[in-house]
């Protein structure tokens, strides 16, 4: 990866981390050292974020980043959220549907089909209700 893809990254990062603190108020920063299987994020609570800025992307390349999101969150035990963002676009938000349901085996609802995708906005309000019950089963 090239030093200006680098740079766009952790520009994504950062702004990714400033919208979901003003919108929930949690205390949200980029993760400056990051593991393989770590989140792009931290401090929101029970969800574990990957961050993806681009200039164009796929469908597929979207599953794909959903796919990473997933599997690095069940390594951790959180629900994954993907961001992106491509160029002169908002940021999305993909979710899995499972995160307000009462479902007994949240694995396996964790794939690409079982997603939700909507505005930072729409993301945050599921996010701030979440929060009480996850906080709770950690």
């Amino acid at each position: 990866m090239g030093a200006m893809q680098r740079r766009k990254g952790s520009s994504g990062e950062r702004e990714i981390a400033a919208l979901v603190r003003d919108l929930t108020g949690w205390d949200v920063r980029r993760r400056v050292r990051q593991h393989e299987g770590d989140s792009d994020i931290e401090g929101v609570p029970g969800w574990c974020g990957e961050v993806k800025r681009h200039a164009r992307a796929t469908r597929s390349d979207v599953r794909d980043w959903w796919e990473q999101a997933a599997h690095q969150a069940a390594a951790a035990g959180l629900l994954p959220v993907l961001f992106y963002r491509l160029d002169r676009d908002e940021w999305r938000a993909v979710w899995p549907v499972s995160a307000l349901l009462p479902v007994p085996d949240a694995q396996t609802w964790r794939g690409y089909g079982l997603t939700v995708e909507g505005s930072i906005h729409a993301w945050a309000a599921v996010a701030r209700e979440c929060a009480p019950v996850l906080e709770v089963a950690q």
